[in-house]
Parts: structure tokens; sequence; C-alpha cells
């Protein structure tokens, strides 16, 4: 007999690429409430420029409290997934995506990776890992003769 609650729980894969988008869009509104709302309470942060493990929702508003006021989480104008891949097994799932951020007179370009869990009939995210490419610009160059592993 199927489970009851399968026709309730929604695919990660079709769950989470909209979620980040609501989150990109959150993030540039400067909406933390409706970013943290995708985020476990317990969630595991690497953000650049910080060099510590960040715990939970209060590690997060620790990392906020310390950033200055001309920080570019405050001056980005946009913000752009590209190349989204997300995969679950059960009740966990993984996306990684690269990010596009354009900031006043600069772009950064992201490799993000995250892990998410299935809460009822939603996703959270537990773990974020941002790794910024410095000098890097999108979409990627690929070097003549350069293979895949």
């Amino acid at each position: 007999m199927p489970d009851a609650d399968a026709a309730d729980q929604v695919r990660a894969e079709d769950y989470i690429p909209a979620a980040f988008e609501r989150i990109y869009a959150a993030f540039l509104a400067g909406d933390t409430g409706a970013l943290d709302s995708y985020l476990d309470t317990d969630i595991t942060i690497w953000i650049p420029p910080e060099p510590a493990l960040s715990f939970g929702l209060a590690g997060l508003d620790a990392i906020r409290a310390r950033r200055p006021a001309d920080s570019g989480v405050n001056t980005a104008t946009s913000v752009a997934v590209h190349d989204m891949l997300v995969h679950s097994h059960q009740d966990v799932a993984w996306a990684r995506h690269v990010l596009v951020v354009e900031l006043a007179g600069e772009t950064e370009v992201m490799r993000v990776t995250s892990v998410w869990r299935r809460d009822g009939a939603r996703w959270v995210q537990v773990h974020s890992h941002e790794d910024l490419l410095a000098g890097v610009s999108y979409p990627f160059a690929t070097a003549a003769g350069s293979a895949s592993a």
C-alpha cells in the first residue's frame, strides 16, 4: 500500500531550485526572516570571508552583526543561479550551483553546495558551503586540451 503522506511530499528536485530563487530574492530585499525560514535552526555554514564554520541561526546572526555596513551583502544588485543540480535520497538532498552576484562595480562568482532534509511537506537547509572564486568570471572558460577526471 502506498504511503498516504507521499502525495504531500514535494520532490527535492522540484522544491529546492524554487526555494533558492526565494532565498536569493529575500537576500536582495534584506529580508532575513524570509531567508531564515528555509534554514534548519542547527544549520552549519561556511561562507566567505569567514574562516570558521558557523553553527546554527545564532552563529549566522553573529556573522551578520560583524559585517560592515558597506559590505557586499548590503550592496548586491542582482543574484543569478546557474548550473543547478539537485539530487536526493529519501529525506536527504544535496544541491550544487554557481552563483553570480553583481555588486556596485564588480561581479563575484561562487560555487555553492548545500545539504537539505525533509521537514514534513517542505525541505530545510542543514548545511551551506559557499566558495568564492576570486578573479573568475562566468561562464567559465575551458582551457584547450582540458579533460574531466
